[in-house]
């Protein structure tokens, strides 16, 4: 078996006969190792025995063995390749050796390799062209057989020889980096899910969009939302959540695909983005004004808006989109970003609006917007929302019989803050569960107190938010705020919009069922307004039946609703609940309810909502007033 020693100095001078010494003792002591295959031993004798490096290659350049100082392995040292003349003219670095990781960055790395790659070339094409036809030596070569015996030879084409083996390496080494590279690149500006284009890959396609139009063609970054796909994830996981939005994806990949060939445009003219969980773009230049963006962007939200059959589900998600015009409304990337998230904001505040431009005033809107946000989720954390109670009068005897809890934000100033302000913000933040569940706790220890002061008959009534019932641990909330209170749970009644009951009523009944064993009682909220029916509403656990103001209001303005509050009165008669008219304003009003046998109203003919205290001052008259009668 025949072997290369190659014995590198790090120290910067030429192989001088002590180096020549060093690397015959060696060879003498690594090659029975080599020859019988125990290459970890006899990287462990060079290792012990060179002091700079040195390794084996076989015939064919194939290291079989080789050590490092580790010092030089961790500083990254490199080992001189001197010249004729003593001169260094090129660099063989211990990782080209000694197997590391990238010490680093891979951009810095790769600069290196070509440079090296290019010094190796000129290197090894220069000695190669040389009038003798050799090179001069820059180390020696011992060769040694197996049977032991060894032989010392002058090799003047060892350098040549190692930079045409490092120029294989290298090139194979960049052609690695270069698809590492590629795939890292790939991967930084692709969402994973979809395979469309990422944020990352957003800006640098709206940075060239930005260079390419002008105000005589101008383009459209169109952001789009698919609505209620958030809340979806929240009820069903991770699974079909991202089916959801993968058929989200390649639905609006293909209606785009073929408006671009309606629009005799290019294949992939108007790239299509995947950003958040609810949002794609889309980037739409040489289209024309603002009314052939508004069209196209019409078919896009019709597009998706229809069914998406998924796990044997037929989905249906809203859509609607912020607009941004290319130069027109901004000239950064991030800029037109920030506008179209607030024409996209703006739509999502007005119910009858799905498509919106963006405009200057948007930016005013929603800064205005998010401060109310910012002042909103501090006054959550201060407590600083607080219950006022409206009222509720027996038609029957004219007594309080009980009091509806509605939220109030009171200022620093002392200032009250109407609900109108700071609910619809609430809404979309997720902070109106939290708000909702401050009221109950406080609700909870004004109707103790006020039961401890022998007002033992007087309930209070709190509304549950679509966001609360979501909440697994809403009853254990508020059997803890009853408990902690001293409130006897009959005298707690829960309000439930009509639509919450009616999405889940399986829910419900596992929600209430426990609630309504202790004796709280359910009242559907609004009543009216949505799509039960009478055969569902008397499955469902509810005492009360809350009529709408909308048709307390129109009572004499309206023709059916008259009608439609009689069909109300009559229906919860039928089942055996009770009814509470909202929104009484008038003695007409209050007149038609009694006559007809409806149980309670509340409104302002009777009261606006109070203080906590001026309603115990209510309660006091209330019932010195029936007192007085009674003598």
């Amino acid at each position: 078996m025949l072997f290369d020693l190659a014995y590198l100095s790090a120290s910067g001078s030429r192989m001088d006969a002590q180096n020549a010494q060093v690397a015959e003792r060696l060879a003498k002591l690594v090659g029975p190792e080599i020859a019988t295959g125990d290459m970890e031993e006899a990287t462990r004798i060079m290792a012990q025995m060179a002091p700079d490096a040195a390794l084996v290659a076989d015939a064919g350049g194939n290291v079989l063995a080789g050590s490092a100082p580790e010092k030089l392995i961790r500083r990254g040292d490199a080992f001189p390749v001197l010249g004729p003349n003593g001169e260094r003219i090129a660099t063989l670095y211990a990782g080209n050796i000694v197997p590391r990781g990238l010490l680093i960055p891979l951009p810095i790395m790769l600069s290196t390799t070509l440079i090296v790659v290019g010094i190796a070339y000129w290197l090894a094409s220069y000695f190669s062209r040389t009038t003798s036809g050799q090179v001069e030596g820059l180390a020696e070569t011992l060769r040694q057989t197996a049977d032991g015996r060894l032989s010392r030879t002058s090799s003047p084409n060892i350098v040549f020889e190692e930079f045409r083996r490092l120029q294989v390496v290298i090139v194979r080494t960049i052609r690695k980096l270069r698809a590492d590279n590629e795939r890292l690149l790939q991967a930084a500006f692709t969402d994973e899910r979809t395979g469309l284009g990422n944020s990352a890959r957003l800006t640098q396609e709206l940075t060239e969009t930005i260079a390419a139009s002008s105000f005589e063609e101008p383009a459209a970054y169109v952001l789009l939302e698919a609505e209620g796909l958030q809340q979806f994830s929240e009820g069903h996981g991770t699974l079909l959540p991202n089916e959801v939005h993968t058929a989200i994806a390649k639905r609006l990949t293909h209606f785009v695909s073929a408006q671009e060939k309606d629009y005799s445009m290019p294949l992939g003219s108007w790239p299509v983005f995947s950003l958040q969980s609810d949002e794609f773009a889309i980037l739409v230049d040489r289209i024309g004004g603002r009314a052939e963006v508004m069209r196209f962007v019409r078919a896009v939200l019709d597009a998706l808006r229809q069914p998406y059959e998924i796990a044997g589900q037929s989905i249906r998600l809203p859509a609607r989109a912020g607009i941004v015009i290319i130069p027109e409304d901004g000239q950064a990337p991030q800029e037109i970003r920030k506008r179209a998230e607030s024409a996209l904001y703006q739509s999502r505040r007005a119910d009858d609006l799905d498509i919106q431009f963006y405009s200057p005033k948007l930016d005013r809107q929603t800064a205005a917007r998010k401060r109310l946000e910012s002042e909103v989720r501090a006054a959550v954390e201060q407590r600083r929302f607080i219950p006022v109670f409206q009222p509720k009068v027996d038609l029957r005897t004219g007594r309080i019989a009980g009091a509806e809890a509605l939220a109030r934000w009171k200022l620093e100033s002392g200032r009250i803050v109407s609900p109108g302000v700071f609910i619809p913000v609430a809404e979309s933040t997720g902070l109106i569960g939290e708000i909702g569940m401050q009221i109950t706790e406080q609700a909870c220890r004004a109707a103790a107190m006020w039961h401890s002061r022998g007002f033992r008959d007087v309930s209070v009534a709190v509304n549950v938010s679509p966001l609360q019932f979501e909440d697994d641990d809403l009853g254990a909330m508020l059997i803890r705020a009853m408990s902690e209170a001293g409130l006897p749970p009959r005298l707690l009644q829960l309000e439930i919009t009509e639509s919450v009951a009616v999405s889940d009523p399986e829910r419900l009944k596992d929600v209430i069922g426990p609630l309504k064993t202790m004796g709280v009682r359910l009242a559907i909220d609004d009543f009216g307004t949505g799509h039960s029916n009478l055969s569902m509403l008397g499955r469902l656990p509810f005492d009360v039946f809350k009529i709408d103001r909308a048709f307390i209001s129109s009572l004499y303005t309206d023709k059916q609703a008259p009608a439609i509050v009689e069909m109300i009165l009559g229906m919860a008669e039928t089942l055996g609940m009770e009814t509470v008219a909202e929104g009484v304003e008038t003695e007409a009003q209050e007149s038609f309810l009694r006559q007809r046998g409806c149980d309670q109203y509340q409104g302002f003919y009777y009261s606006p909502p109070v203080s906590l205290e001026k309603f115990i001052q209510m309660l006091a008259a209330d019932r010195a007033g029936a007192a007085s009668q009674a003598g």
